[in-house]
């Protein structure tokens, strides 16, 4: 069965900069930032900015006109069989399927689906963030 651990939620936001400068305000740690992107841990899962319009492409959608779709959510798993296995359960299940598994651009293997509500779910394996014990993905 597919775990019930959310690894990463990614806010889909207008302005990568802003927000990270909000989060930062906050106190909170930035664990990856780059051009457009920015990680932050939490006690939790970590929290991803992401531009809105790119979220939306990632996931098949036009960039909705009332940017609606403004988040993401994650399972990170330990290989690419994990995620054919985990999309197939979540398809068995009734969700959407908005991206096929696929390798990533970033080194990974990657594919997103939707709940019947229609919030997306990736499901991921990505080398480049090992998961811990806790079942969660580390930052370098």
């Amino acid at each position: 069965m597919v775990p019930a651990r959310c690894s990463l939620v990614t806010l889909g936001v207008e302005d990568v900069e802003r927000s990270t400068a909000f989060y930062r305000a906050l106190g909170w740690e930035t664990g990856i930032e780059m051009d457009g992107f920015a990680v932050f841990r939490t006690a939790g899962p970590l929290l991803a900015l992401y531009p809105i319009a790119e979220m939306s492409r990632d996931a098949g959608d036009d960039v909705p006109a009332d940017r609606t779709r403004r988040i993401h959510l994650a399972i990170n798993l330990g290989s690419p069989e994990e995620v054919d296995q985990a999309v197939a359960e979540f398809l068995a299940a009734g969700a959407g399927l908005l991206s096929a598994p696929e390798e990533a651009p970033w080194g990974g293997y990657t594919s997103i689906v939707s709940d019947p509500d229609g919030h997306a779910w990736e499901i991921a394996h990505n080398p480049g963030w090992p998961l811990g014990a806790d079942g969660l993905p580390q930052l370098p």
